[in-house]
Order: C-alpha cells, then structure tokens, then sequence
C-alpha cells in the first residue's frame, strides 16, 4: 500500500491503523474497516451517489434496489448477471483482487467464497462499508480486507492487483476517465477488469437526460467507451450487451 497524501509505499502497522513513514499520516481502522479518505471535503459525491448513502437504500440495496435496477436496466435477472460475472472471474483470480466500488459487498463476498487470496472491497460510503462488514462477519468470510477510500487515488502501489471488479459504478464516478487510468495503474501488467456499467439508450423519451442532468447517474456511447478504455491501455477480451446494462473483461496492458 501507498500513502495517498505523499505516495510513500511504506506504512507501517500500528496494531489501530497504518502510519505513514514519510508525512507521518495516520490511517486508522474504524470497526474492522481502515479508513485512507483524503480530503474528504473535495471530493465530487454526485446526488445519486448520495442518494445510495442513505439509510433506506443501504438497508435494501442488496436485496432490492440493486435488483429492480438491474432488471430495468437489462431485462434479466440480477442472479444471471451475477453468475456472468463470477465466470468472468474464474481461473483468472491469483493472488490479490480488488472489488472497487463495492458497496455492501453485493459482489466482495461471492469473489471472495470462489478465491483462496485475499480480496480487497473499496469504497467511499461508511453506511456501505459498514453493511458490507457485519455481513462478511455473519457469513464468517476472512479473505476480505474492507478499505474506505476514492477510487480517484487508490492506497495501493502501482500494479499491485491481477484481477479487479467494478460493476456498477463506472457511469457513477464524477470523473470515469481519471477513475480508469488509476484503474490501469494500480492493475499488474495482463491483469483483468470486469466491468458492468450502462449505456446511453437510443430512445428513453428524455428519461436519460433527465437522469444525467438532475441526479449525474450516467450514460457511456459505447463507442466512446472502448476508446476511452483502449487510451487508457485496456483492451476488451468477452463482452455482452443486454438492453443498455454492458459488462465487459478487458485486459490491462500497461
């Protein structure tokens, strides 16, 4: 790991968090989650993504929200999409993983049931991480190490993962190019990304401008989007499209 505030790879255990050796950065861990949020006041929450902070949607996130949104999104199942993923992650997990973006650990814990290494599960909101930590704890999973942070500048050290996943929040981020490129940098050279994201509908009747405009739940032209991932050194390898729900496996060549 690397301190965010001055990039030094060395942190040093304290038992109650990590310290940086360098600028002297405490990072503590709160309730079994360490806590290596920078700044907090600049970072840019987008209304929809404080919407899912909310105690009602934490608490039926995982068995509802995220399933209804799914379906809406693609016309399939939320089990089906989640099967398609965990294919995608099969034979392909060595060593350390990275679930960015993983909210209550819709996606942490399945990886973490089909993997022998550790897996890591990255997010912004306490109220997510916290409903993802009594779960791992119910379900007695111990390969899950919970970080809060911002995907726009990830305690890690470049290439420090061989697989990551990030499904469902791309077309979330403020800034998904810059999320990208800290993306490719914290993934090993030929690691894999999975990625479910949304894209833009040909017809909605002005429900997607609406979405985009008012509550900055965004939308990818998929064209645009496979550049956007080949700039950023990804190079796209399985795909599917259902509806405007779009996974994909891209390989990181950088």
């Amino acid at each position: 790991m690397r301190c965010p505030r001055c990039a030094n790879p060395n942190l040093q255990n304290q038992g109650s968090g990590l310290a940086c050796t360098s600028c002297h950065a405490v990072y503590p861990i709160k309730n079994g989650i360490l806590d290596i949020m920078e700044r907090e006041a600049d970072e840019v929450i987008t209304p929809f993504q404080r919407v899912m902070q909310t105690p009602l949607v934490v608490s039926v996130y995982e068995k509802i929200w995220r399933r209804i949104g799914y379906y809406l999104a693609s016309s399939r199942s939320f089990s089906t999409e989640m099967q398609t993923v965990l294919d995608l992650a099969r034979n392909r997990i060595h060593g350390r993983a990275l679930d960015l973006a993983c909210g209550p650990g819709v996606f942490t814990r399945p990886l973490a049931r089909n993997s022998q290494g550790l897996i890591v599960g990255l997010d912004l909101s306490w109220p997510m991480l916290r409903h993802a930590q009594k779960a791992l704890q119910k379900e007695g999973i111990h390969n899950i190490l919970l970080i809060r942070a911002t995907a726009f500048a990830m305690p890690f050290v470049d290439g420090s993962f061989q697989y990551m996943n990030c499904c469902g929040a791309l077309h979330l981020f403020d800034n998904p190019e810059l999320a990208l490129k800290e993306m490719a940098r914290v993934l090993a050279h030929n690691a894999f990304l999975c990625v479910q994201t949304t894209i833009r509908p040909a017809r909605s009747a002005g429900v997607a401008f609406i979405l985009e405009k008012f509550i900055r739940f965004g939308f990818f032209d998929e064209s645009e989007l496979r550049h956007l991932l080949e700039s950023n050194g990804f190079e796209v390898s399985d795909s599917q499209r259902h509806r405007i729900s779009f996974t994909f496996l891209a390989k990181c060549r950088k």
